[in-house]
């Protein structure tokens, strides 16, 4: 016999150690979902964490399947019938789907064609390097003076934060973080982390969130000068100060991660990690309308 579960936070402890604590992590927040398949022994069999897109907006809603694990398809069957009953309900019109692409899942990119998804195998958008390679770059090598308009996350008020967060959010500046204005200030990295505040107010931004296995994810990075010149400068300073602190703080094996979900990105983790390449990972799409 086997039964799905809803993950949620009462629950997800128990199955932390499954799924992962970088994923588990995860659920709680505003618009991550997930399940977990169960046989008669309560013993998880299979299991699935996604994120929903423009929930909000009301229009356009995605899914996107961050990690999924099934054994079999009948496995598989159970737990997107359960997953396609609750993305109904959320109104999601597209499903896509990304998992790393390793030996233990290359069943399932079969498995994933078994469920209706366009599976390819791609370079992801996740790029890692670790700690000791940046400070080997010479644009870091040598340490810069911080600048004098560039603080720690951990001196900013938390009605200052609420209202830069706002406004990132009507811009539509939301980083890798769907549920950016939802996160609170705690979930990032509060040394590493900083803003950059002069006499127009806080004109910048750079937020990591360290997660469970260590390693720290550049969530933010914003500047909302009025000049490409001037933003420039200010994300510059910023990465700055951010590396400063790792260099006196963390250990070189510390694995600093970019997602190129946009152009800016893109070109930051081409500029900062010229060497660097996505993992490779299985990704696919089907349509839910």
């Amino acid at each position: 016999m086997m039964y799905t579960a809803i993950l949620d936070e009462d629950n997800i402890e128990e199955y932390a150690a499954y799924l992962g604590e970088d994923e588990a992590e995860n659920i709680g927040r505003a618009f991550f979902r997930g399940l977990v398949l169960l046989d008669d022994l309560d013993e998880p069999l299979g299991g699935m964490i996604w994120e929903l897109k423009n929930l909000e907006e009301g229009q356009n809603v995605e899914s996107h399947i961050h990690w999924f694990d099934a054994g079999n398809e009948e496995e598989a069957d159970a737990l997107f019938m359960r997953y396609s009953e609750m993305i109904a309900d959320d109104g999601v019109e597209k499903s896509e789907v990304c998992i790393q692409a390793t030996r233990e899942n290359s069943k399932m990119k079969k498995i994933l064609k078994q469920q209706g998804f366009d599976v390819h195998l791609m370079e992801g958008d996740d790029v890692a390097v670790g700690l000791s390679e940046i400070l080997n770059m010479p644009i870091f090598k040598k340490s810069h003076s911080p600048s004098g308009c560039i603080y720690s996350l951990e001196n900013m008020e938390l009605r200052s934060y609420r209202r830069i967060i706002a406004k990132l959010d009507t811009l539509g500046q939301k980083g890798t973080c769907e549920d950016l204005s939802y996160l609170p200030l705690s979930y990032f990295e509060k040394n590493i982390s900083c803003y950059y505040e002069d006499e127009n107010g806080i004109q910048g931004l750079l937020l990591f969130h360290r997660s469970p296995s260590g390693s720290l994810y550049l969530k933010v990075m914003r500047a909302v000068a009025e000049t490409q010149k001037e933003a420039t400068m200010i994300l510059m300073q910023m990465l700055f100060y951010a590396v400063e602190y790792m260099r006196e703080n963390c250990s070189d094996s510390t694995q600093i991660i970019v997602d190129r979900h946009n152009d800016a990105a893109f070109l930051l983790a081409e500029k900062l990690y010229p060497r660097g390449f996505g993992k490779p990972v299985y990704c696919g799409s089907r349509m839910e309308k």
